[in-house]
């Protein structure tokens, strides 16, 4: 156990001296990086532009599911598990039709997909056995209210710095006139930094959480965090491909979740929690 606590908190440090070494790099050659990486019609960008930021919002979904069905908050369950859907493929058709991925998509459409994920995210709910249920109802609760924190913090931040983004200076012809390095707030007005894709991709690290409440996962922690170091990675790329974002931006959303995973695991509220879930399940 010790000897994996000290490789874990090795692996946090080598992240966080990797992240700031690249955004000292990035205060020098943040625009020099997007001008040789930028491909607006990067398939690969447009997906993840359209569907990788959904990790962050399925916990609220599946959450949802279970208030409803496994205990008994209809209202509740009905208004997250369908706020969350509705969340999820409201902007996803908005950026597949921006794209030029998808036609104008009639709102009976959106209505009818946003029904069926709802329907989904129900029926799911009767599955595990209640033991499971309420493991996932702890972790998706918890991923609930870390994509609320995620989503303030995220903007708060976006306010105060006011980066303007590459694409829209590019197609303003306004590049050299209003680019402003990442370590300066108070740009000239924009929504750039940081990268609020960048940070619901980091969605993936609720597996941080998943690790005190389920074995299986503490046991392959490494892979865990392997998968959610290549995913974020991911879409920090692809947001600086398809122009939207500068590296800096991605590198500091990520930043944030991260940040915010880690404070949230070591507050005496979740292991209050998870303190409290130790024991339901001993009185089963």
């Amino acid at each position: 156990m010790q000897q994996t606590n000290f490789v874990r908190k090795i692996a946090i440090a080598l992240l966080v001296v990797a992240a700031v070494v690249l955004l000292g790099i990035c205060a020098r050659y943040d625009l020099t990086i997007n001008q040789t990486l930028y491909s607006p019609n990067s398939g690969f960008a447009i997906f993840m532009e359209a569907f990788g930021w959904w990790v962050l919002y399925l916990p609220g979904l599946l959450w949802g599911g279970f208030l409803l069905r496994r205990n008994g908050h209809s209202v509740w369950g009905t208004l997250i598990a369908l706020g969350s859907a509705c969340a999820m493929w409201l902007p996803t058709f908005s950026y597949l039709q921006n794209r030029g991925w998808v036609a104008q998509v009639p709102l009976w459409v959106e209505i009818a997909f946003v029904a069926v994920t709802f329907v989904c995210s129900v029926l799911f709910a009767g599955i595990p056995d209640r033991r499971t249920t309420m493991r996932l109802s702890l972790l998706c609760c918890s991923g609930f209210f870390m994509m609320l924190l995620v989503n303030l913090v995220t903007n708060v931040v976006k306010m105060i710095w006011n980066r303007s983004r590459f694409d829209e200076m590019l197609a303003a012809g306004t590049l050299s006139e209003q680019f402003t390095p990442w370590y300066l707030p108070f740009g000239n007005g924009g929504s750039s930094f940081p990268s609020g894709h960048t940070a619901a991709a980091a969605g993936v690290l609720l597996l941080l959480l998943a690790a005190d409440i389920f074995p299986m996962v503490k046991r392959h922690g490494w892979v865990c965090g392997v998968f959610c170091t290549l995913y974020i990675c991911l879409m920090g790329i692809s947001r600086v491909v398809i122009g939207r974002h500068f590296f800096s931006d991605t590198i500091v959303g990520a930043l944030l979740a991260f940040v915010l995973y880690l404070s949230v695991q070591h507050t005496s509220l979740w292991k209050n929690a998870l303190g409290h879930l130790k024991d339901r399940l001993t009185a089963l």
